[in-house]
């Protein structure tokens, strides 16, 4: 019972990581063709999120606990990031508007 428990595990896992992989293609469209900045902002923000979705799946996969360090990091840069660029926007707004 435990084999098959690992079996799953990789072909969720590798599902998640394709599905992930091929979602990636919408917020790369956005961040290139998008109209205005903070549509390039989300798009940057779906990337990477995504990329950290991608970097848990292979934690999975692989079974290197070591990456889990790495991605709490990255999460943490990410959303602090996000709020200094929300709050850049949002100054620039009212100072033009």
């Amino acid at each position: 019972m435990e084999e098959s428990g690992k079996i799953f595990l990789e072909y969720a896992s590798l599902t998640a990581l394709l599905i992930m992989a091929f979602s990636i293609i919408f917020p790369l469209l956005r961040l290139f063709k998008g109209p205005t900045l903070p549509d390039r902002v989300i798009a940057l923000d779906q990337i990477s999120f995504i990329i950290v979705g991608i970097i848990i799946c292979d934690v999975f996969y692989t079974r290197n606990t070591m990456l889990l360090d790495v991605v709490i990091t990255v999460s943490l840069l990410l959303v602090f990031g996000s709020m200094i660029i929300a709050r850049y926007l949002y100054k620039k707004q009212n100072e033009d508007g």
